[in-house]
């Protein structure tokens, strides 16, 4: 009889401990990262990055239902990868401002290149 007592309130207290705290820094994290995408002007060039945002954005947004309905392990999941998806997005877009700096330079070596060319022509040397 104790031993199944015992079992019982075993049972009983792992069923407790089973609930999973609502995933908040989770939350925190996906909405942050989904945010600075968005915020990124170069996330717009790039369709990979949209792609990743887009992604981002609708596990965000099943992520809240999930909590809604109490599904906070599930949501936690889902929500770690709203973050993920969000921080490709991020990433694209920091890589296509790199691009774009780096076609600038090109350019800019490019014209003074020319200049000390045409100077060098100019100079008869």
């Amino acid at each position: 009889m104790k031993t199944t007592m015992i079992a019982v309130a075993a049972v009983v207290l792992a069923g407790c401990g089973a609930t999973t705290p609502v995933p908040a820094d989770a939350l925190t994290r996906a909405q942050q990262t989904v945010r600075s995408a968005e915020a990124m002007p170069t996330t717009a060039l790039d369709p990979k990055a949209m792609q990743h945002l887009q992604l981002a954005k609708d596990q965000l947004s099943y992520g809240k239902r999930l909590l809604v309905e109490g599904e906070n392990g599930d949501a936690r999941w889902v929500l770690m990868r709203a973050e993920a998806d969000a921080e490709a997005a991020l990433y694209l877009a920091h890589a296509e401002v790199a691009k774009t700096d780096a076609r600038q330079t090109i350019e800019a070596i490019r014209q003074a290149m020319s200049l000390v060319q045409q100077q060098k022509e100019g100079s008869g040397s």
